[in-house]
């Protein structure tokens, strides 16, 4: 499986995955996730965008710093391990 680094603009609001494209830093993102899956990325997004009534793209959207993101991340991470503990876990539908 192909993995990324994902990086956040907070002021594109924008999550990326580069695939080393790009240097480290640049244009305004930060590293959030090294080897970042593509399932690993959609669940850090839908994580992220949990409250959001209309979806992450619309004018309701909130603002969402570095600090925030690097949050959920953590957060999504604690959630998963427990859910190890208990021996769920998540599973894209194919």
């Amino acid at each position: 499986m192909r993995t990324y680094r994902l990086e956040y603009s907070e002021k594109q609001q924008w999550l990326r995955m580069d695939n080393g494209n790009h240097p480290e830093m640049t244009n305004g993102f930060v590293v959030i996730k090294d080897n970042c899956t593509d399932e690993e990325c959609q669940l850090i997004e839908c994580f992220l965008y949990r409250n959001e009534t209309h979806g992450p793209l619309t004018e309701n959207k909130s603002h969402y710093t570095t600090v925030d993101v690097l949050r959920a991340v953590n957060e999504l991470n604690d959630f998963r391990k427990h859910l190890k503990e208990y021996n769920f876990k998540i599973q894209k539908i194919k």
